[in-house]
């Protein structure tokens, strides 16, 4: 929703050109189907129906593209690159000139509590970057050639998305050449003195990666009572 006192609006960009290789489908898991619908609708109807967005890009790959613009005609749809890293720089230069924060989004995430969203959002007044992050519940090892390491399990967190930043630091970021597994911490890496924050994540915003996790997020949806 275009704001009436700033005139820009939030923009998420849905990452949805992986082919989802791990999970050993020929289709790509973003668009398979749990309870008869795609996984990628649920995070694209969680963006579009936020009082707070204006716009959602969705990156897809060539193979499905012109299927993504049809199934999905209230969505800017771009091609994806050769990486995720690629894919969300298309999903940036496709972004509005009246943008001013986005929001980047795993599309094999399907499920975003409207609170993580809000929680993203409100962090930004003082941040310049927000990712959601769950604090993990097993014990923790780093495992080395000569045996393993203990890890304190108080301060380390499992990052999620959607990782939100205002567009001119996470563009500044992709300018810099730097390659990183995900955009807090490209950022992070480019510019270290920007002011980034951490906020509480959802267990349900778990990534499908394998099969059982179909079964796990269908539990999440029975839970909502969906």
């Amino acid at each position: 929703m275009l704001s009436d006192m700033t005139k820009t609006i939030n923009t998420a960009i849905i990452v949805a050109a992986g082919s989802g290789s791990r999970l050993t489908s020929e289709i790509p898991k973003q668009y398979l189907k749990l309870r008869n619908v795609e996984i990628l609708a649920y995070s694209v109807r969680s963006f579009l129906d936020h009082p707070e967005i204006g716009a959602v890009i969705i990156v897809a790959s060539a193979d499905y593209l012109e299927q993504v613009r049809i199934r999905y005609p209230n969505c800017k749809v771009v091609m994806g690159g050769e990486t995720r890293q690629d894919s969300v720089f298309n999903g940036l230069q496709a972004c509005s000139e009246d943008t001013d924060i986005v929001m980047v989004h795993d599309a094999a995430r399907p499920l975003i509590p409207t609170r993580v969203i809000d929680s993203c959002l409100s962090s930004l007044r003082k941040h310049d970057g927000v990712a959601p992050a769950l604090k993990p519940v097993d014990s923790m090892i780093q495992l080395m050639d000569s045996g393993f390491n203990n890890l304190q399990r108080d301060k380390l967190r499992i990052v999620q998305t959607p990782q939100c930043f205002r567009i001119d630091v996470l563009k500044a970021a992709h300018a810099s050449g730097i390659i990183d597994t995900d955009e807090i911490g490209l950022v992070k890496q480019s510019n270290p003195q920007a002011q980034l924050e951490f906020i509480e994540g959802a267990p349900e915003t778990m990534k499908v990666t394998k099969l059982i996790d179909l079964e796990i997020i269908d539990f999440y949806l029975d839970a909502r009572g969906k």
